[in-house]
């Protein structure tokens, strides 16, 4: 994994919000993140981004501080936060052992170069008995035509950084977290225009995207710009509800 650095979302800080969902899906992702965290204690966000999630989660009581790796993230992050975010990467926390009542991470493990390694941070961080908490990044269902389309690309160019249920629960276990229990979170209900997400890849929205060389823009994501435009009503809105994977974990208790 050494040739596929972590990304930082530096370079879309300014939009991240706008095309990410905002404070809206925060608090959905924050609704339901909250059941499986301890109340007392501090709780690490890994890739705290523009600080949304946390700040909902902050709204119910729990004392939350967040990491990423970049610097224009956290400055958005900051202003709902305050001085509870640091620059830092996620493979090396800069806390200490046993330190965290718990932790949680959002669209986060598809985007790290070892998913294993920041798995193993974290329960270096947690006490005993503390909990995890991850939201995967891919649905659990492809309800529309376009999510289909788009969706199959993202995978496809993805490879090993796929963050599927399977492979999540593999790393976490080799980390010593124990799984708890699994359940599916809801996103807002919005619509998807296929020409939008054509203007969107060619803009180069998404993350998987931006650092393509041009031969395999050409074999990966052209065939799907085709195929979106080919689609009948390309200006249609499909209007529908993602749900994502939620895997909660758990550091076993001292002795255990």
């Amino acid at each position: 994994m050494a040739d596929m650095p972590s990304l930082s979302f530096e370079r879309i800080a300014d939009s991240y919000d706008a095309t990410r969902g905002g404070e809206e899906r925060g608090a959905l992702f924050a609704s339901g993140i909250r059941p499986w965290l301890p109340g007392p204690g501090p709780i690490l966000e890994v890739g705290v981004g523009t600080g949304a999630v946390a700040l909902a989660l902050q709204g119910t009581g729990l004392d939350v501080l967040g990491v990423d790796l970049s610097p224009a993230m956290l400055a958005k992050a900051a202003q709902r936060l305050g001085s509870r975010v640091a620059v830092a990467d996620v493979h090396r926390l800069p806390i200490a052992a046993g330190s965290m009542a718990g932790a949680y991470a959002t669209w986060v493990l598809h985007v790290v170069a070892d998913p294993g390694a920041v798995l193993a941070e974290v329960a270096r961080v947690l006490r005993p008995g503390g909990a995890f908490v991850a939201i995967l990044s891919t649905p659990t269902e492809l309800v529309t035509d376009v999510d289909r389309l788009l969706r199959e690309m993202q995978a496809r160019l993805r490879g090993e950084r796929a963050d599927t249920p399977e492979r999540i629960i593999s790393v976490a276990a080799a980390g010593g977290l124990e799984l708890a229990g699994r359940a599916d979170i809801a996103n807002e209900v919005h619509g998807t225009v296929p020409s939008e997400v054509v203007e969107r890849i060619y803009e180069r929205t998404y993350s998987v995207l931006w650092d393509l060389d041009d031969a395999t823009w050409r074999a990966e994501v052209e065939p799907t710009v085709a195929a979106l435009r080919a689609l009948p009503d390309p200006d249609r809105a499909r209007v529908h509800q993602d749900r994502y994977p939620l895997l909660a974990f758990k550091l076993p208790a001292a002795g255990l």
